[in-house]
């Protein structure tokens, strides 16, 4: 990435969230301090909002508020924790441990399934919340990102056992669940017990501030669609040849939230970005996450989603800007329903393109054919920085296409066509 500051970035005061992460010491606040405060049920200040980075919200007993504040006692605080299973799958072990701590330590001894394929204790009370913590762990459950400006909980087609295509469609969705986690050692530090380690904690994907909002990931296997790739913010959709999980197809973008009146807000279906090869998932999963995280809305909260900067950047600078930052990117050439081209191949169409993946970084030379192609994506070339070589006349069997550079004063240089090899060497040098 340039060091020059993107025209993409919403400039303003920044949402209070951004001041509460910034101070939070990577998700720390004072969690610690409040669990050992005997005089409230809940959590004060900052830490109402940061113990969503740690899967729990705080709530309370509606059914007893007014009683309780009749007897100038505090609401009956108590939290309600989402763990992360990627694509909702959990063995018997596990299972019996969540339901044994469900009955013995939760006020509603019940167990709570949701939509996003995971499942929900209700009515911890502090005390028992380190507990339920260690409990998870112990059965190699957590639920770190499960709330939050995180990536949540990472969908997938149920049942891994159904097929091979199956099963590695569902390990993918835990390898990028995993790869997106928050890399701060606060969930172990606080909930486990673990080892304060003196380093500066590092997050080279979400960042020091995290996401400016919350994003969900899903994978999915056609023909079935039971994730909704259209609305959520990054989807894979599983692309398998002779019962081999081959790749991907990308779709970003989507979302079906909307705030009644607020004509700013509204529902988005996500765009496809393309195929991308099996190893490149992690490495365009990563690209899309942190574009959202540089470019996503930390001015107004309610315009934060990814569908929103989508909307307000354009999807092909936002394809473009993936494709830089997975390092491999790929050049798509559109169809263009245009009277003004009637030729194809098009220079003007490929360079094009390639302004939208590596805008000023590229080289474009133009060499010996008939007519103006070429002239056109030059200038947008040019226009973004980039560099501008054409044909010399004398060597030219055609000087049409170098010669409408040339005239244009798009070209830089005029070179004999035996000497570009030697000159292209020499500029990347």
């Amino acid at each position: 990435m340039s060091d020059t500051k993107s025209p993409y970035i919403v400039e303003g005061k920044l949402a209070d969230n951004e001041r509460l992460k910034a101070e939070s010491r990577h998700l720390r606040g004072t969690i610690e301090q409040d669990l050992k405060d005997p005089l409230t049920g809940g959590f004060t200040a900052d830490n109402f909002q940061l113990i969503r980075f740690h899967g729990m919200y705080q709530q309370d007993d509606r059914d007893i508020r007014a009683e309780r504040t009749k007897q100038k006692l505090e609401p009956l605080h108590n939290v309600m924790l989402r763990a992360r299973l990627p694509g909702g799958v959990c063995n018997p072990e596990q299972w019996l441990a969540i339901d044994k701590f469900a009955d013995e330590y939760t006020m509603y001894g019940s167990i709570r399934l949701t939509t996003r394929q995971t499942f929900q204790f209700h009515g911890v009370l502090k005390p028992n919340i380190k507990l339920m913590h260690q409990t998870l762990n112990s059965v190699g459950i957590d639920s770190i990102a499960t709330a939050g400006d995180v990536n949540r909980n990472v969908l997938c087609t149920s049942n891994p056992v159904e097929s091979e295509v199956h099963q590695q469609a569902y390990d993918w969705a835990t390898k990028i669940s995993e790869h997106l986690l928050p890399k701060t050692r606060a969930y172990a530090e606080i909930w486990l017990n673990g080892e304060k380690v003196e380093t500066t904690d590092q997050e080279p994907i979400l960042g020091d501030t995290y996401l400016p909002r919350k994003f969900k990931t899903t994978v999915v296997i056609p023909p079935q669609n039971d994730v909704d790739v259209h609305a959520n913010d990054l989807n894979f959709v599983a692309i398998a040849e002779n019962g081999k999980l081959v790749g991907f197809n990308v779709l970003v973008g989507g979302g079906l939230a909307m705030t009644h009146g607020d004509k700013t807000t509204f529902p988005r279906k996500a765009d496809d970005f393309g195929f991308i090869p099996l190893e490149h998932t992690l490495a365009v999963a990563e690209a899309v996450v942190t574009t959202q995280r540089d470019w996503g809305n930390r001015v107004n909260r309610k315009n934060a989603k990814t569908k929103y900067t989508l909307e307000r950047v354009g999807v092909d600078n936002f394809r473009a800007e993936v494709e830089k930052r997975a390092g491999h990117a790929y050049i798509v050439i559109k169809e263009v329903n245009s009277s003004d081209i009637g030729y194809k191949p098009s220079v003007d169409i490929t360079f094009n393109s390639l302004s939208q993946i590596y805008g000023g970084d590229t080289l474009a030379v133009i060499l010996t054919g008939m007519g103006a192609d070429g002239r056109e994506g030059c200038r947008t070339l040019k226009s973004l920085g980039a560099k501008v070589w054409a044909q010399d006349k004398d060597s030219s069997v055609v000087y049409g296409m170098p010669q409408a550079v040339t005239v244009d004063r798009l070209a830089e240089v005029n070179i004999d066509i035996n000497d570009i090899g030697e000159c292209i060497k020499t500029e990347m040098s």
